[in-house]
């Protein structure tokens, strides 16, 4: 028979719990932050778990080739594809008609429809008037390529987490160079379908190199940082902000002409020279220079939009820097 003596002073352990003994022995020599804590009820985390992915399963599609790869459009209802900058998932593609699709909520299934497009559409490479989508399906439309998808909670998440990574600087917050390229495109699309202005800012800060040469490029960076959110909080939902690169900013503006982006222009310089930068018991005193241009009032076309902005620019730098012109 095994020795059934025992240390004096030790815990009595049930020759049943072999397992336990294991555990207690192994984390009684582990520090606290590194034992794994034990999950006794994975049947019914898993259950809870696959149903709520079950009831939660909602479709998407994301641009894979094109004019606005990686751009993606979560599907809550019947959407419209195509050129024309109304269309929910818009595609800048001159091979995508006007209105050249809808996917469809059919109640049991999801279905692309084509809206008697020019080049027709394609579901994994067959082109028909209607076709029934599955997870993972290809969209042929033009020259750009979709792929559907039926996504969980955590698909989602992961995505959310990926589109910021991709389209947000994560020093001021806004939208890095990409991302606001493309909305201007579009916003440029709509304005022009619709008889519309828009309006162009270009930001530049004045005082980083002092800032940089006395305290140093993490004071420099706090302050670039800080003046995005400043740009952010002003913007609200008026505008779209982007962070250009170094101490570069700039905003657009829909339905925006001259004059009302000279005066939103002038907030932004409002709010800049009055808020309070501070880091590390040091107070720091940047400025920001901008110009400001519109489109049709001052350029055709988002190259000359941009042209006309800079030229504005330099004429506030010129100017004595720390001031808006247009």
């Amino acid at each position: 028979m095994p020795d059934e003596r025992r240390t004096p002073g030790a815990p009595t352990r049930s020759a049943s719990s072999p397992r336990d003994t294991v555990v207690d022995r192994v984390a009684s020599g582990t520090p606290e932050s590194l034992r794994t804590i034990p999950l006794e009820d994975g049947r019914s985390i898993r259950d809870e778990l696959h149903h709520a992915i079950k009831d939660a399963r909602r479709p998407s599609v994301v641009v894979m080739s094109g004019g606005a790869v990686g751009a993606r459009a979560r599907l809550s209802g019947n959407v419209s594809l195509g050129r024309d900058p109304t269309c929910e998932v818009v595609l800048p593609d001159a091979g995508v008609s006007w209105r050249h699709a809808r996917i469809e909520d059919r109640g049991d299934a999801w279905v692309l429809v084509d809206l008697g497009s020019t080049n027709g559409s394609q579901v994994n490479g067959v082109r028909s008037a209607e076709g029934r989508l599955a997870h993972g399906d290809r969209i042929t439309l033009g020259r750009t390529i979709l792929r559907f998808e039926m996504q969980d909670p955590l698909d989602q998440a992961y995505d959310e987490h990926l589109e910021r990574l991709l389209h947000i600087d994560d020093l001021s917050g806004l939208f890095v160079r990409r991302r606001f390229d493309m909305e201007l495109s579009k916003s440029l699309a709509a304005a022009t379908a619709h008889g519309r202005s828009i309006a162009l800012l270009v930001m530049d800060m004045d005082g980083i190199k002092a800032i940089n040469d006395r305290h140093g490029h993490l004071f420099g960076a706090y302050t670039i940082g800080e003046t995005g959110r400043v740009i952010g909080s002003v913007l609200g939902d008026r505008g779209i902000g982007s962070r250009f690169g170094g101490d570069e900013f700039c905003a657009l503006l829909p339905d925006h002409d001259q004059d009302r982006a000279f005066g939103l222009a002038e907030e932004i310089h409002a709010a800049v020279n009055r808020h309070e930068y501070a880091r590390e018991g040091v107070t720091l005193r940047p400025g920001i220079s901008i110009g400001v241009a519109a489109f049709p009032e001052n350029a055709p076309d988002a190259e000359k939009l941009f042209q006309r902005a800079d030229e504005a620019l330099y004429r506030a730098k010129q100017g004595g820097r720390n001031r808006v012109m247009r």
